[in-house]
C-alpha cells in the first residue's frame, strides 16, 4: 500500500508484463477459480470478466461513497496475502480479455 488515500500502487511496465505473462499460462485449476471469481463479481453486479480483486482496486480509485470504501478495506485486505494485489489480479484480467479478443479476431466471425 502506498498510502491511506491511495491504497493501490500501480505496477511499472515490467511489473505489468511479468504479471500478464503469469497469467497467460495459468493451469486448468487456475483458470477455474479465475472463472467462479468473475462469476461472483457479476453477481455482486460487477462487469462480467472482470475479477472481484480488479473490481476492488477500481474502486478505491474511482469509486464513490460506499463503493470507494469497500474497496479500499478488500485491496487492504487483499495485499495482506499479497503486494499489489489488486494492481496484479487487473494485470491478469487484462491479459485474459487481451488473449480472448486475439482469439475472436483471428476466428474471422467478428
Amino acid at each position: 500500500m502506498s498510502n491511506s488515500s491511495n491504497p493501490i500502487t500501480p505496477l511499472t511496465p515490467a511489473q505489468v508484463v511479468a504479471e500478464e505473462k503469469q497469467a497467460a499460462k495459468e493451469g486448468f485449476v487456475e483458470r477455474s477459480l479465475v472463472a467462479i471469481d468473475e462469476c461472483a463479481d457479476t453477481l455482486l453486479g460487477g462487469p462480467p470478466d472482470e475479477t472481484i480483486s480488479t473490481r476492488a482496486a477500481i474502486d478505491s480509485e474511482d469509486g464513490r461513497g460506499l463503493s470507494k470504501a469497500v474497496g479500499k478495506i478488500v485491496s487492504a485486505g487483499l495485499d495482506i496475502f499479497q503486494k499489489d494485489h489488486g494492481a496484479k489480479a487487473a494485470a491478469g484480467d487484462l491479459e485474459r480479455a487481451q488473449a480472448e479478443q486475439k482469439i475472436v479476431r483471428s476466428s474471422g466471425i467478428a
